[in-house]
């Protein structure tokens, strides 16, 4: 009895017969093994013929395509048209191409499914906007995978400035995760010295940041049409202190810009300024630091060039110096005939001021330029310095 039931549970297992054919056919009288052997046959003549059937039909699908061909051919071809009126007069063709040859509608192809990207918009950004609202207009800048162009939305007629980025050229992650987190750093700030995102929209072949439009001067050009390529001491602290302002919005949030340098500050009338670029930006811990060699040259910090653990925001008061040092005085603090000469310039760290420039702007600039980052002043250093403890008059006399 328990040997019966092991076998009924041992044949429950599985759905699949398993037969011993030998045996079968050496025990033919059996009743039971001729019904199986019948049942075998029976089911081997039936693939058979399932075979015979699929071949037949691939075979006249074959042909049907063919003709199929040949009238296409025929219907482009004038000059086969005379000797192919059997094959346009047949009714219906493939089932996908019901009546093609009778109607003059172009055939519509299938959608092709959508490339997907490593980059979810959809949780950063509104997307009820589509870029074919926005008609494009003239170049605002270019990037080495990113284009700025001037754009505006068709309803409201209203200027925008849209960032367009390739995604043919976005060839790995990091360019993917440096755009996810322009994004999402833009979506987290709002202040009045910092561009404004307005809308992010990926489509097939880009990912497109709509921006609100400023003007097409930056500061780098704005200071390369003065006299000497400088500007006025009250003209560069009132620029100055703005930015200050916008860079202390930033690392209250532990938000580092890390390129800011002339070309990426955007001037308003009366000289209110933006800053924009936020590609190479980042949001760290407390102290953080980090190991990612970014930014540009000239503006590069000592512990950048020297390409060892970091924190950024200390790289960021670096570069402010170097802006105010260009803005003043015309030129760079550091030089070099390549990168490797700048470099070793910047770690030298040689800071020439003139004799007769105002001590606090002497004082500033050294505070920001210095090489130790534990004696490098913060940004609230910088806004406590007794130039901007008003709101610097840009009409005033120096």
């Amino acid at each position: 009895m328990k040997h019966t039931l092991k076998n009924q549970i041992n044949q429950s297992k599985t759905s699949m017969n398993h037969y011993d054919l030998q045996s079968i056919e050496h025990n033919k009288e059996n009743r039971l093994a001729n019904k199986i052997i019948s049942s075998i046959e029976s089911k081997i003549s039936f693939v058979s013929k399932l075979k015979t059937s699929s071949f037949e039909n691939q075979k006249k699908l074959s042909q049907d395509t063919q003709n199929d061909n040949n009238n296409n051919r025929a219907l482009k071809n004038p000059k086969l048209q005379g000797n192919s009126q059997t094959m346009i007069k047949k009714p219906f063709c493939r089932i996908n191409n019901i009546l093609a040859i009778y109607t003059e509608d172009k055939q519509e192809e299938q959608p092709k499914k959508p490339i997907k990207s490593n980059l979810d918009l959809n949780q950063l950004c509104n997307q009820d906007i589509q870029i074919g609202n926005f008609r494009l207009e003239s170049f605002l800048g270019q990037g080495s995978y990113a284009t700025v162009r001037l754009c505006i939305e068709k309803n409201s007629k209203v200027k925008y400035a849209i960032k367009i980025y390739d995604k043919s050229k976005i060839n790995d992650n990091q360019k993917m995760n440096n755009i996810k987190r322009e994004i999402s750093i833009l979506k987290r700030i709002n202040h009045s010295n910092i561009i404004k995102l307005i809308y992010a929209i990926e489509d097939r072949k880009s990912i497109n940041l709509v921006m609100e439009y400023i003007s097409n001067q930056s500061l780098a050009v704005y200071v390369k049409s003065k006299t000497k390529r400088l500007l006025p001491i009250q003209e560069g602290l009132y620029i100055f202190q703005q930015l200050a302002n916008a860079i202390k919005y930033l690392h209250s949030k532990n938000i580092a810009h890390r390129d800011i340098k002339m070309e990426n500050i955007l001037l308003l009338t009366d000289n209110y300024v933006k800053l924009i670029d936020f590609g190479f930006s980042i949001c760290i811990q407390d102290n953080q630091k980090v190991n990612v060699f970014c930014g540009t040259p000239s503006y590069m910090s000592p512990e950048l060039v020297t390409k060892v653990p970091h924190n950024p925001l200390c790289s960021d008061i670096w570069s402010l110096g170097i802006l105010l040092y260009r803005m003043l005085l015309g030129e760079y603090p550091f030089k070099g005939h390549n990168d490797k000469e700048l470099y070793k310039a910047i770690q030298q760290n040689k800071v020439k001021m003139p004799n007769d420039m105002n001590q606090n702007i002497t004082n500033l600039i050294k505070g920001c330029l210095e090489k130790n980052v534990n004696q490098r002043f913060t940004i609230e250093q910088i806004l406590c310095n007794p130039l901007f403890q008003q709101t610097v008059n840009i009409y005033a006399l120096s």
